[in-house]
């Protein structure tokens, strides 16, 4: 059996690798990041809200900052930013790509490695801390969260982006649906193949496929813990926005020129939300703003 450090190096390597190949096509940098068509669909508000948030001489901390994007566009908002990251690999391109637009940046960056689940960070020194995409691979997940609270100065914002627990089976059938009806990445002679052959049972391999299930050695390993309740015994809960339940799935799986899949996403996302507002599909997307309790007063979960 893989011990904990040979999961580690893997983890880091299979990142590394994603990162260095999308940064040979696309920079690290969010002026470029937020055009593609994901962010657009999913993501674009959300980080446009965070970064309207940092302030020129904050201190801000991003955790898995992978190539190193928002990091940077917090310190093109002015702010001394450090993106803590797994990989060097990925901490190289960061930093190469910082060099050639240092000049242009307003705040200061530093990329350094660490190992989140074992995370030491110092008391009261960030006025933001941020990770997207990263809790769910963590196993250390309460140390982490109770790190975050320590490091954080009073009043101070814990910026999450992240699945929270599993995809339900009504969600992985409204996907599953979906991905059978429009055109995708997989054919349809593909689809109609997968569908003799598996029957009952592709709802599921679609679960697994919209939990990247198998993707690295950490993926999913956070998602038995409830890490919204983890939060919110610590922190104060500003804001819990629900993401839509399978529009981000389908929108890296489809098929399509942008000019005719961004109305198809965008009402697609109108319809996900709905259906999400109203029961009829949970979603495991979760943007939260929780922040530290300012010096003189205490936050209580029960308040």
């Amino acid at each position: 059996m893989p011990t904990y450090e040979d999961k580690l190096r893997q983890e880091a390597a299979l990142w590394g690798a994603v990162d260095e190949a999308n940064a040979a096509t696309v920079p690290p940098d969010w002026r470029a990041h937020r055009h593609l068509r994901h962010n657009r669909i999913m993501h674009t508000t959300d980080i446009n809200a965070l970064l309207a948030r940092v302030q020129p001489g904050m201190r801000t901390l991003e955790l898995g900052c992978a190539s190193g994007w928002l990091t940077l566009a917090m310190a093109q908002r002015g702010a001394h930013a450090t993106g803590l990251d797994v990989s060097e690999k990925s901490l190289d391109v960061a930093r190469t790509y910082y060099d050639t637009v240092a000049d242009e940046v307003s705040g200061t960056v530093t990329y350094d490695y660490a190992d989140l689940n074992h995370l030491e960070l110092t008391p009261a020194t960030y006025d933001i801390i941020v990770t997207k995409g990263t809790l769910h691979h963590l196993i250390g997940m309460s140390h982490v969260i109770s790190e975050v609270h320590r490091a954080l100065k009073p009043g101070g914002l814990f910026w999450i982006s992240d699945q929270d627990g599993e995809a339900p089976l009504s969600t992985a059938l409204f996907a599953s649906a979906l991905m059978f009806v429009l055109p995708t990445t997989i054919s349809y002679r593909e689809k109609f193949a997968g569908l003799r052959k598996f029957g009952t049972r592709a709802p599921a391999r679609i679960k697994a496929s919209m939990e990247a299930e198998g993707l690295s050695p950490f993926e999913g390993a956070g998602r038995e813990h409830d890490w919204v309740k983890l939060v919110s015994q610590q922190f104060h809960i500003e804001q819990k926005i629900v993401k839509p339940a399978v529009t981000g799935y389908i929108t890296h799986q489809l098929d399509l020129p942008d000019r005719v899949a961004l109305p198809l996403l965008r009402t697609l996302r109108a319809v996900d939300a709905s259906l999400v507002q109203l029961g009829l599909l949970r979603s495991t997307g979760v943007v939260l703003y929780a922040t530290k309790a300012a010096e003189g007063t205490s936050w209580n979960s029960d308040n």
